[in-house]
Formats: structure tokens, C-alpha cells, sequence
């Protein structure tokens, strides 16, 4: 699949899963896509190094609960890595004995723009033995 930014694994995931994936309207939603047919609300994520522990920080996991929540939909998490696209199901993360451990991290401020200063971070990391490998 070679590396792909975010809007690449979005056409990948629309091409080969979900066909009526949406984005979201603005980049500041919050959430990056939906599947109404499959009722998932899905933040991706494209990195250049595969880990075996994939960040997600602590507000972005409490909005996706939150939001997919109130719509009844499954919140998801997918991770590209040059090992492949991981997909997290959240919720069924949060109901089973996985066990979300938080602690803050010194980051950057955001990954996508021009702004290079860093801050503290309060972020978990999400075991790939839990997420379902699409390719």
C-alpha cells in the first residue's frame, strides 16, 4: 500500500469497506469520517513508522466516545503504518479487560501544520493485538 497520508486512507477505506464513508465537514470536527450504513465514527491516522502501540490522545478518544455515543454508532480509531491499516473499535476496547492506561506526554502541538512548538499531552496507547488488521 506504501505510505499514505490521511485523505489516501480515507479513499482506500471508502474503496475497499465502506462505500458510504463521509468526511467530516471541517478538519476541526473532531472526528475525520462517518459510515452511517455501518453506524462508525472513525478518526484516522496515517504514520510514517510502524509501532506496535499506537497513540491516540486522551481528548480525541473522549469525543469519539462521546459523540458516536450519542448517535448510537461504534467510536473507531484507524491507524495506518507501513505494516498495514489497523482499525480500533473503541468501544468494544473499553468493554472488554483492555485496560487504557493515560499518561501525559511531551508532543507536539499538531502534526499537520506549520506550528513546531510542543506541550504535555495526556495520551493512551492502544495494543495493535486489539485492532483488526485490513491490509
Amino acid at each position: 500500500m506504501g505510505q499514505v497520508n490521511e485523505q489516501q486512507l480515507f479513499d482506500w477505506l471508502k474503496t475497499n469497506h465502506y462505500p458510504d464513508l463521509a468526511r467530516s465537514e471541517s478538519e476541526f470536527d473532531g472526528f475525520d469520517c462517518i459510515s452511517n450504513d455501518e453506524k462508525l465514527f472513525i478518526e484516522l491516522k496515517s504514520r510514517k513508522t510502524h509501532y506496535d502501540e499506537l497513540l491516540i490522545e486522551k481528548y480525541k478518544y473522549d469525543f469519539l466516545m462521546t459523540e458516536a455515543g450519542k448517535l448510537s454508532y461504534t467510536p473507531c480509531y484507524v491507524n495506518y503504518t507501513p505494516q498495514g491499516v489497523y482499525f480500533f473499535d473503541l468501544e468494544s476496547m473499553l468493554k472488554s479487560e483492555y485496560n487504557m492506561k493515560w499518561q501525559d506526554k511531551w508532543l507536539p502541538v499538531t502534526t499537520e501544520f506549520a506550528n513546531t512548538n510542543n506541550r504535555v499531552k495526556k495520551v493512551g496507547m492502544l495494543d495493535i493485538k486489539w485492532a483488526v488488521k485490513l491490509v
